[in-house]
């Protein structure tokens, strides 16, 4: 590992003291920007743009490092989605490389088993194909050239930061019951400390295999069948054919107008259709006059929020399985039917299509990049819950998710169990054109709460004129449930402590449950084009390790 390397893994290692202060200066670049939620994922995605590639070979690279050095939110036997601006066309596309329910998933196999982790949790891996086929249609570099940072990051190591650290001594007891995942992340018996050099050698290995063979060293022949024995010999249901047959799909992205910019994301399974639904509403209120994070503005955003979150959950799911009335959702006349409901003074009674309940413990994670000609790649990438399933398959070193969780066992639910079904994802990268010309690339992990941050970060830069780091920086809020109290269902909001009391108190007395919390658990990164310069400016966020690079 180099010695620049080694300086960003310590500025990781003390970064807690950065996120308590909430401080990250603006990251302004005249040719790249790329923006992650680690500094050594963010490095590699910048060394692969100073040695010629584009944004998108930056963003394969990248996604491969943090999947590295960040397991609890990312791996390349997990799952996400891709939304891209190519310059040369001047088009937005969609690439969903979210893995599919195995073929022996029906409500039948899983009545009565616990497929939320473990070896029944487990979808078909699909990160890799993902990265591969994004690579295959605009990389500029070879393969195994944009692989090599991630290579030597489990090959050589990298310094162990506090947060992975903690988060692997909290799951220390789910994690070893696997012995697989046990020998990867607690070697000798011990979790690595902060400032250990943490390396992964069966990680390596498989990352080489595929640098040197392509994705299909993954995807065929020898590894998945020693994969597909694992979990039969595990009590799972994923095999070989189904880790043979994976293919990504390149979808229609879905977008709305808002105040002049066009906001792009990913369709269903995706719940992104939620924030461009909140754009729409918001779109027909002066925002501005309200001030930012007033009570009058925070009521008017939770509302929002409680509409788009009913829509969301009638009517999201894997549009091969289920009818989801995108067109409709979007129209600006469903916005005006909708806002009708909205009263500035006292919170709406229980969503008509229902309330979501509170978050559990997902993670994700984002990444954006812009190179020098203009292309975008907003990333979103996950295990589900932290470390995923909890297993590491067979001796590959490639943790799997538990997305399978999201898969429902009620017939009715829009997001049933089904052979072949993508569960229902909150992932929402999001790429905003202005004028017709690049803007802004954003993203997010965190959750239900993804969709509604990232409304938030939008509004501060469109509306009230913030740069993306400030914008990112800015207090938040989150819907949290609701609460039965008597013969009222009040809904619940978890509003960053940095809010002024009075503006909680006045939302309670509108009918919230307001609960005051230090972090909404949100990691928002993303990057602006100066319309005027045309410089890259960076944010990330303070409250983890999120860095932005600039050249």
């Amino acid at each position: 590992m180099s010695r620049g390397a080694i300086l960003l893994c310590v500025v990781c290692f003390s970064s807690g003291l950065a996120a308590q202060l909430l401080e990250r200066p603006l990251v302004t670049g005249r040719k790249a920007m790329v923006t992650s939620l680690d500094p050594l994922a963010s490095t590699a995605g910048m060394r692969i743009l100073m040695e010629g590639g584009n944004a998108f070979d930056a963003a394969v690279a990248a996604a491969a490092a943090v999947s590295v050095v960040d397991p609890r939110m990312s791996s390349i036997g997990g799952h996400g989605f891709a939304t891209i601006y190519v310059a040369k066309s001047r088009d937005v596309r969609a690439l969903n490389f979210y893995g599919d329910a195995p073929a022996g998933a029906t409500i039948e196999a899983l009545t009565g088993k616990d497929y939320h982790e473990g070896y029944l949790s487990t979808p078909v891996p699909s990160a890799l194909k993902g990265y591969a086929d994004l690579h295959s249609a605009y990389g500029q570099l070879s393969w195994s050239q944009v692989l090599r940072p991630a290579i030597e990051l489990a090959e050589q190591g990298f310094v162990m930061n506090a947060f992975l650290s903690a988060s692997l001594e909290k799951s220390r007891d789910r994690l070893s019951a696997f012995p697989s995942t046990a020998r990867v992340f607690y070697p000798g018996g011990r979790v690595p400390q902060p400032g250990d050099v943490f390396r992964q050698p069966d990680l390596a290995r498989t990352l080489k295999e595929i640098a040197a063979r392509g994705a299909d060293a993954f995807y065929k022949g020898a590894t998945p069948e020693r994969i597909g024995r694992f979990f039969r010999d595990h009590g799972g249901i994923l095999t070989r054919t189904d880790i043979e047959s994976y293919r990504t799909r390149w979808v229609a992205p879905i977008s709305v107008t808002y105040r002049g910019y066009t906001v792009y994301t990913q369709p269903p399974s995706s719940s992104g259709i939620a924030v461009l639904e909140q754009l729409n509403l918001l779109e027909g209120f002066d925002v501005k006059a309200l001030r930012r994070n007033t009570a009058d503005y925070l009521h008017l955003v939770g509302e929002v929020m409680r509409l788009a979150i009913a829509d969301r959950n009638r009517y999201v799911g894997d549009p091969n399985f289920v009818r989801v009335p995108v067109e409709r959702l979007l129209s600006k006349g469903y916005a005006n039917e909708r806002r009708s409901l909205i009263d500035l003074n006292r919170t709406l009674p229980v969503a008509v299509a229902g309330d979501v309940g509170e978050s559990d413990d997902s993670h994700t994670t984002h990444l954006n990049v812009v190179d020098g000609d203009g292309n975008m790649v907003a990333l979103t990438q996950t295990l589900g819950a932290i470390f995923g399933s909890g297993v590491v398959a067979a001796d590959t070193g490639v943790l799997f998710s538990d997305e399978m969780r999201h898969l429902h066992l009620d017939s009715k639910d829009p997001s049933v169990v089904a052979p072949g079904k993508r569960s229902r994802s909150n992932q929402s990268p999001i790429i905003v054109l202005r004028d017709g010309k690049p803007f802004m690339a954003i993203g997010t992990p965190g959750n239900d709460g993804i969709w509604q941050r990232l409304v938030q970060v939008i509004m501060n830069v469109i509306d009230f004129g913030l740069d993306v780091q400030t914008a990112i920086t800015e207090p938040r809020m989150v819907y949290g449930g609701s609460q039965e109290t008597g013969s009222e269902i009040r809904p619940i909001f978890n509003v960053e402590d940095r809010i002024p009391l009075t503006v909680m108190v006045s939302l309670r007395a509108r009918g919230y449950v307001v609960n005051s919390v230090k972090d909404d658990n949100g990691r928002v990164n993303g990057i602006v084009i100066d319309p005027r310069t045309g410089f890259r400016f960076g944010g990330a966020d303070p409250r983890e390790t999120g860095y932005a690079a600039g050249w």
